[in-house]
């Protein structure tokens, strides 16, 4: 459900409800007795001492996750050439299609040439500049 309340009447509660909240604490605090001081203190401690070591061990975990390594350092190989193969085969499609590319206009070469061999023109005829022209209009 959604309220048509402004977000500074909001803003206003939460401010006058952690202002209350925050003064029953202090009286509260003014209550404890040195016994009770002391407890909370060495169950603080003890509450970080676990924290950090949760920490610890949750850190140590995620490092063998994202390192995959462990009981099985095939996995990290595999990760590794899985990685590295996409980069092979575009380099491959390349080569390959620089090399159908030089073999197309090989032969499109050769085919000219053929037909000029094999045409009836006089040999002064390759000189002209217009000759050139022909060739390419011809195309």
């Amino acid at each position: 459900m959604k309220t048509d309340a402004p977000d500074t009447l909001r803003t206003t509660v939460e401010a006058r409800l952690s202002q209350q909240l925050a003064a029953r604490l202090h009286l509260a605090e003014q209550q404890i007795t040195p016994e009770q001081a002391e407890r909370l203190k060495a169950l603080r401690l003890m509450a970080l001492h676990q924290a950090r070591t949760t920490m610890a061990q949750t850190a140590v975990q995620q490092g063998h996750t994202l390192t995959l390594t462990g009981p099985f350092q095939w996995k990290a190989w595999l990760f590794r050439t899985s990685a590295v193969l996409p980069l092979l085969v575009l380099v491959a499609g390349l080569l390959a299609l620089q090399d159908y590319q030089q073999e197309k206009f090989i032969r499109v070469t050769a085919d000219i040439d053929t037909a000029l061999l094999l045409g009836e023109l006089p040999p002064a005829a390759y000189a002209d500049p217009g000759f050139a022209r022909f060739l390419k209009q011809e195309r």
